[in-house]
């Protein structure tokens, strides 16, 4: 398997004083066609991405490949909200997400977890009610699917969670891990099937509770569930109820089996004993690779015999106060068919880092590419990044480095 590289970008000598008006109307050419091709997905990647296949499925040759990326939390606060509001009442997300917008459309398949509800206005981030309008801009940047099976999936109740259920939808995305009740359970067989490039890739979605809450009445398999005491101590695994839901997966014979799951403990890098009980059950279950949310900080990443689990990848879009909250990864994946089935066979990291309203020329939050932020600093092309936003970028390339990697026991 390919190993994933990530190289930080170290600081270079600057350009003599000069050459230095030169250089800066070339970066800044650069940088405006970087806008223009961040645009472009923007505008387009979205709308292509949920076109529906009308095409008969062709399953994938030997050699043929795949690429799936993940990103991790959204969760929209009262700040957030105040950001993208606009001055004729509508919300745009579209310059906190255009940095990114390149990582997360440059996959066949990408999904991110939204530990939000979609049930209509009023929005409120206390209440966990984002707008519509994020999903659509989410699907404009590239995403193709979203997690809903997360500590906010009851949170407004059985209403808020068939409402998100059917926004997501509507925005041409595809909701994995809720169902709008016990005989859409059934009758999807508790998991998500999704044909991309000759790939049959099952989405499973689990979460390790509600947020202290319990399932109302008539939505008992609305959520897919960790563990059986999912609403007070999660310490009893889910056992029986996983192993269901995977076998039902393994009958459909999928090429590629991905499991979102959202565990462990918010603000806490520490791997749990039942977090360990899953990724067996998980992968002795045939899951290919495990993609974790929830910790709202970046976990390690374990890979053995062409499986892979990403225990977290930190936040995605949220303001939150915590050291290590403002910075996440996105994670790529690459799967390969060959002679004797489908396999992991590369993955890489791109470091991600929120910087605050007060740090961008827009006054925005905005979603940055780390690596990219870096490399425009270093190299003087435009005066873009601030001295401080800097620093605090070469400090989060080493955190991250450092919380991924996990050695094999």
């Amino acid at each position: 398997m390919t190993e994933p590289v990530y190289s930080s970008v170290t600081r270079t000598r600057r350009p003599r004083k000069r050459r230095r008006q030169a250089i800066n109307r070339l970066g800044l050419l650069i940088l405006l066609v970087a806008v223009l091709l961040a645009f472009s997905w923007y505008q387009y990647k979205g709308g292509t991405q949920s076109a529906p296949r009308t095409e008969p499925f062709v399953a994938a040759a030997v050699g043929d490949t795949i690429t799936i990326t993940a990103g991790g939390d959204i969760n929209i606060s009262n700040a957030l909200l105040e950001n993208a509001w606009q001055s004729d009442g509508t919300y745009d997300f579209a310059a906190m997400l255009l940095g990114v917008a390149p990582l997360l459309g440059k996959s066949d398949l990408t999904v991110v977890d939204a530990e939000t509800n979609f049930c209509g206005a009023p929005y409120d981030g206390e209440n966990h009610k984002a707008p519509e309008a994020l999903l659509k801009d989410l699907g404009q940047v590239g995403v193709d699917l979203i997690q809903t099976s997360n500590t906010m999936s009851i949170y407004n109740g059985a209403d808020g969670l068939k409402s998100t259920i059917e926004h997501v939808k509507q925005a041409g995305l595809i909701p994995v891990g809720t169902f709008a009740s016990s005989q859409d359970w059934q009758e999807q067989k508790g998991f998500t099937m999704v044909e991309a490039k000759g790939f049959r890739i099952a989405f499973v979605s689990f979460t390790k509770g509600l947020g202290n809450m319990s399932l109302p009445e008539g939505c008992e398999n609305s959520v897919n569930l960790l563990y059986k005491d999912y609403n007070t101590t999660y310490q009893e695994v889910n056992q029986e109820g996983i192993r269901e839901v995977l076998s039902l997966v393994q009958k459909e014979n999928p090429d590629i089996t991905i499991a979102l799951l959202h565990w462990g403990s918010e603000y806490d890098e520490e791997i749990s004993r039942t977090q360990k009980e899953i990724e067996t059950l998980m992968l002795d279950g045939g899951v290919d690779a495990i993609i974790g949310t929830h910790p709202h900080l970046v976990g390690a990443i374990s890979e053995k015999e062409h499986t892979l689990t990403a225990y977290s990848l930190g936040n995605l879009l949220s303001v939150d106060e915590n050291p290590g909250t403002q910075q996440g990864m996105i994670l790529n994946l690459e799967f390969t068919k060959e002679s004797d089935g489908t396999k992991l066979t590369g993955w890489s990291y791109d470091p991600i880092y929120l910087a605050d309203k007060t740090q961008t020329a827009s006054g925005k939050y905005e979603i940055l590419d780390t690596k990219k932020e870096i490399s425009i600093y270093e190299t003087e092309y435009i005066y873009r990044v601030r001295e401080e936003l800097y620093q605090s970028l070469l400090k989060s390339v080493e955190q991250i480095q450092s919380l991924i990697v996990l050695k094999e026991e």
